[in-house]
């Protein structure tokens, strides 16, 4: 098939994602997008050494929001 494995994170997962994203490159991410970001750092042993692509788009969160994952 065209997808290897899902991976099932929690809103925790999220918004630690989110986060550490925007920590790192500086960008916002928004919820939806964080998802990838998450599995990825859920899966990061696991994964370590190897080539993954991920798709990131979305920038779409208010400061509110942000206010919120960041308290």
């Amino acid at each position: 098939g065209i997808i290897d494995e899902s991976v099932l994170v929690s809103e925790e997962e999220i918004k630690t994602a989110m986060v550490a994203y925007m920590e790192m490159e500086r960008q916002l991410l928004e919820g939806a997008a964080g998802t990838a970001v998450a599995a990825l750092l859920k899966k990061k042993d696991e994964l370590k050494g190897k080539r993954v692509g991920v798709v990131i788009c979305g920038g779409n969160v208010s400061l509110d929001t942000i206010r919120n994952i960041l308290n």
